[in-house]
């Protein structure tokens, strides 16, 4: 005897309600399960050009990586860059920024 597949006939609702409780590392691997589900059969088949397709970077060949390191590595002989300590420091204080305005987000709710 085959098994008929059932279509559920519950609201979207009802399963906001389930994944809502459940913890990060849940809904992480839910989302996991979701997105190998919904994945094209042919993944494996797939060309390089076909991946990349709809990328929306530019790519870049080695000779044109090549001389934009060398362009930097000139830059900065020259004098020009910023100091290591001066970029820890920015990133320091973005990082305490966001942090900040996160807490005030979450005083909002």
């Amino acid at each position: 005897m085959a098994t008929t597949r059932r279509r559920s006939n519950r609201p979207m609702s009802y399963y906001w309600g389930m994944v809502k409780n459940m913890d990060d590392s849940q809904k992480l691997e839910l989302i996991s399960l979701l997105a190998e589900s919904v994945k094209p059969a042919k993944d494996d088949d797939m060309s390089m050009e076909e991946m990349l397709e709809g990328y929306p970077y530019k790519r870049y060949t080695k000779a044109e990586l090549n001389a934009m390191l060398d362009e930097a590595e000139a830059e900065i002989a020259a004098g020009g860059g910023i100091p290591d300590e001066e970029a820890w420091d920015d990133l320091e204080e973005e990082l305490e920024l966001e942090k900040q305005q996160e807490l005030e987000m979450a005083g909002m709710v």
